[in-house]
């Protein structure tokens, strides 16, 4: 590998893949590796693993400090940005107040920065992506749950205790269900994946027809949001109609955040964004109806940029931009 390049690793902590990345300074992933998340069920294998996977990408690459700007990790979870302090961690039992960072640097003579998840995407956005060029933005994850990235003035905004950005957990109906962070009504409990996949199969329950019966055999456990895609593209109605639910209550959490933040895109990514038209019409439609006209003379939704890698990519672009 040529000593004069600039790269960075990015690792991307997801609720079911744990992705590594070797990123250049172009924004092009030249290596990859991944780990089930499954697999590292307790604190101390999960960062063994990870460890262990880091080291050996460095030896077989033969990064040095002169040719690797850093390690960027978004995580799943709240974190301290300033401190490297990674507050608690999605499916990790017993995680709590561990400082990852100071951890990591026992092992590794690199810049090691850290950050939740979605503000890394937006980062990653902001850097090599959507965001590219834009002052204002609103960066949206639709997949286990809903991330929330805001950029403004340029730059990712993390809130006074780095606590920013949570759009998931926007109430868009007091008498709404129960989320997970034990609250009412918030969005995620209503266009995350697994509240998408419960709603259809309860619906599925009590009698509406649809394909994905036979596609899954009859066992209803086993329905996808790809799947629910897939039969949407086959025009089964049943699924169209549930993604322009999810789509409508998308645009009423995200209607609220533009009125208040004024951004000139929102950028969604995320496993969910790959449902395409069918979330993104309903969506625009409905941030018609509730958005001020002054501000969507300015504002675009757009599909995030390398949906697939985005996690990993802004987890590398946290190392570039701070080395």
């Amino acid at each position: 590998m040529r000593k004069s390049n600039k790269y960075a690793l990015g690792v991307d902590v997801g609720a079911t893949i744990v992705k590594i990345g070797l990123v250049n300074s172009k924004g092009k992933i030249v290596y990859k590796t991944s780990l089930f998340t499954s697999s590292l069920k307790t604190k101390a294998i999960f960062i063994e693993r990870v460890i262990k996977q880091i080291r050996q990408i460095v030896k077989e690459k033969e990064l040095l400090k002169k040719n690797l700007a850093g390690i960027g990790i978004g995580l799943p979870g709240s974190v301290d940005y300033a401190k490297g302090i990674v507050h608690n961690l999605t499916n990790i039992k017993n995680w709590k107040g561990i400082p990852l960072r100071g951890i990591l640097r026992k092992h590794f003579d690199f810049p090691i920065h850290l950050d939740n998840d979605a503000n890394a995407f937006a980062q990653g956005q902001l850097k090599w992506g959507k965001a590219q060029g834009v002052k204002n933005a609103i960066c949206v994850t639709l997949g286990s749950g809903v991330g929330g990235g805001l950029i403004i003035n340029g730059k990712v905004y993390r809130g006074s205790n780095y606590s920013a950005g949570e759009i998931g957990h926007v109430c868009i109906d007091v008498h709404g269900p129960k989320c997970g962070c034990k609250s009412n009504g918030c969005l995620e409990s209503f266009v995350g994946n697994k509240y998408i996949v419960n709603r259809a199969i309860e619906r599925i329950k009590n009698g509406q027809k649809t394909s994905l019966v036979k596609k899954v055999n009859g066992r209803l456990n086993l329905i996808t949001p790809e799947m629910i895609t897939e039969a949407a593209k086959e025009k089964d109605v049943f699924s169209v109609k549930t993604w322009e639910e999810v789509g409508t209550y998308l645009g009423i959490g995200l209607g609220g955040m533009v009125n208040v933040i004024n951004p000139e895109k929102i950028i969604i990514g995320g496993g969910i964004s790959k449902s395409g038209k069918f979330i993104f019409s309903p969506l625009q439609k409905e941030l018609k109806k509730r958005t001020m006209k002054q501000h969507l003379k300015i504002l675009k939704v757009v599909k995030a940029d390398f949906v697939d890698d985005a996690g990993v990519m802004g987890a590398a672009s946290l190392a570039m931009e701070r080395r």
